[in-house]
């Protein structure tokens, strides 16, 4: 009966009770049976208590400023130096706001990553700006962070044209795909003319070429990318069907859609003036006269004799 001692909850003297209770009849071998049954329990129990670690709770907390950043090192973002060509700011812009999109990273700590990527003449400027504006650094967002640097690198004529060539953009003579791509890149400094997917599917296709948009407005164009895939499903149609055209032989009475017209018949000019006077006149009528008595050479075409 000493096994008991594996399980505080079961004593020797339930043995003993047991005992002296039953003596040998059958009842005294289902309380062994039962008896058995507990004091294995008790030291599976007694074991898994020993062997098992605590269940630790997953730690739903914040991410620290540190993991970000070593997060955010990993993909690589391009360095903005605060030269060259102002379409470089919103490329440099675009570039980050993907990055933080795909590390779901929190808006307090973009504003920390995007000041790691500016160097040379754009650290000195940032730096320069928060001196004169002590204490208000540490509130300052990532879009208050996008409108000081736009203001600064992006200059408002530079706004102003690119704003013009988007209001202005027309197909032409390019491909649906090269137009999408023209146009998404002047949509990038305009972003208050296409705030919603309607504004955006709208004007792009209100400069699609004539026979291009005539197709597509008959469809379903809600959002941008619908859009887009039908004008370009319209222009491959159409380009396939001038193929078509090209080769087939036409007939003679299709070569041209102009009517037949008759043979024009000669202008008739007004009577030359050849009067002259003086030696002139003279001078042309024995040159004709010369011209009529030398005969035309049958092999060279000149006039000259033998």
């Amino acid at each position: 009966c000493s096994i008991f001692r594996y399980d505080s909850r079961v004593s020797p003297d339930s043995c003993q009770y047991l005992s002296a209770t039953f003596g040998n009849s059958s009842r005294d071998l289902c309380a062994l049976v039962i008896s058995q049954n507990i004091i294995t329990c008790s030291i599976i129990l007694n074991f898994l208590n020993v062997q098992m670690p605590p269940r630790r709770e997953p730690d739903h907390s914040a991410p620290t400023q540190a993991t970000v950043i070593a997060q955010f090192r990993d993909y690589h973002a391009e360095k903005f130096f605060g030269q060259g060509d102002p379409r470089i700011v919103d490329d440099w812009i675009q570039g980050l706001e993907f990055i933080f999109e795909v590390m779901d990273c929190p808006d307090r700590y973009r504003v920390v990553c995007a000041q790691l990527q500016l160097t040379g003449d754009a650290r000195l400027w940032w730096n320069a700006y928060w001196s004169m504006l002590p204490g208000e650094k540490e509130g300052c967002t990532w879009d208050r962070l996008k409108e000081l640097i736009r203001e600064k690198y992006y200059p408002s004529y530079y706004r102003a044209e690119m704003e013009r060539q988007f209001l202005s953009l027309q197909q032409g003579t390019r491909s649906v795909d090269e137009y999408e791509r023209e146009f998404t890149r002047l949509a990038g400094f305009v972003p208050d003319l296409v705030r919603t997917e309607a504004q955006r599917a709208q004007r792009f296709i209100d400069g699609l070429y004539p026979a291009v948009r005539h197709k597509t407005v008959g469809h379903e164009t809600q959002t941008y990318a619908r859009a887009v895939a039908i004008a370009q499903e319209v222009d491959a149609s159409i380009g396939s069907e001038a193929v078509r055209d090209q080769s087939q032989p036409s007939s003679p009475a299709q070569s041209s859609s102009a009517p037949l017209l008759p043979p024009a018949l000669p202008v008739a000019q007004p009577p030359k003036n050849n009067k002259r006077k003086g030696k002139g006149a003279q001078t042309d009528r024995r040159t004709r006269r010369r011209q009529q008595q030398i005969p035309q050479c049958p092999t060279c075409g000149r006039l000259h004799r033998g």
